[in-house]
């Protein structure tokens, strides 16, 4: 007897993985499908013969009773000759068999993938008095944070890349400024000449930026501020200053902007600033950006 070979691994075919946001693609043709096995078909034809077998014996017996009992013995004897097909073990136990050996193995479980490399942290330099600090080559936008919170004397932080002075105040100061904020800048070390204490901080944007996400920001003193929101002007002011006040400004989409304010003393006025931005604010003072 010839039993419906079941489909073995090799017809398992591999899903393709969608990606949102695009059409669905099928992969190549791989011929007409494949009929899904049917495992119990085996034992289905067997059982539908027994209940041949059966139907044909109780015809026979019918037949039986009502001829003569002269006819009995014969009709036992013809019924008893009848040859009844036999449900075994071994004729059920084939189709589990055929089955077993054609059945696909278990899916195995995909490796895990990989954690996540941690970001690295932010560069922290210290020292005292002027010195040079060399930290590689710097070549993406970047933030320096310099304090120097008991200096008395000239303070000053200059960079060998093209933003060059970076810092010149007199006695303490605690700022943050951008680095290489032009293309394809190179920055390679720093020069300090304090008479005290410092700290020289190196971050990315995302790691060292004040985070402004509705637009409006204040503070005192230098700072670099990502400004939030989609306002297009902006009211801005300087108080408490001496010195020079500035504002550059860049749109984070489009990459246009520059020089906004350039002040001594004290400011109050309304400029163009398109958000969301990233903004420089130079200032010895209490300054604020209010988006319009």
């Amino acid at each position: 007897m010839t039993y419906p070979q079941q489909p073995g691994p090799d017809h398992v075919t591999s899903q393709q993985n969608y990606q949102p946001g695009q059409p669905s693609q099928m992969g190549p043709t791989l011929g007409p499908p494949i009929a899904a096995p049917q495992k119990r078909k085996p034992l289905l034809w067997i059982l539908g013969g027994v209940a041949a077998a059966l139907v044909l014996c109780c015809g026979v017996g019918i037949v039986g009773a009502l001829t003569s009992d002269g006819n009995k013995k014969a009709a036992e004897s013809s019924a008893s000759a009848t040859p009844r097909p036999s449900v075994t073990g071994s004729s059920l136990a084939a189709p589990a068999v055929a089955a077993t050996t054609s059945s696909a193995p278990p899916p195995t479980s995909a490796a895990p993938p990989p954690p996540p490399k941690p970001k690295p942290k932010p560069k922290v330099y210290s020292g005292r008095g002027d010195d040079v600090v060399k930290v590689g080559n710097l070549t993406g936008l970047a933030i320096a944070k310099f304090s120097c919170p008991r200096c008395t004397g000239n303070t000053v932080l200059k960079s060998d890349g093209p933003d060059g002075l970076l810092v010149n105040e007199i006695g303490a100061y605690t700022g943050k400024r951008w680095i290489n904020l032009e293309e394809d800048s190179l920055t390679t070390q720093f020069e300090v000449e304090t008479n005290g204490k410092w700290t020289l901080t190196i971050g990315s944007v995302d790691q060292m930026a004040t985070q402004a996400a509705s637009g409006k920001a204040s503070g005192r003193g230098d700072d670099v501020i990502v400004l939030g929101g989609k306002a297009d002007t902006a009211k801005i002011t300087h108080s408490k200053g001496q010195g020079n006040f500035a504002i550059h400004a860049y749109n984070l989409e489009t990459g246009e902007g520059g020089l906004l304010v350039n002040e001594i003393g004290g400011y109050s006025g309304t400029r163009p600033l398109e958000a969301p931005a990233l903004v420089q604010v130079t200032a010895d003072g209490n300054w604020s950006i209010i988006p319009l």
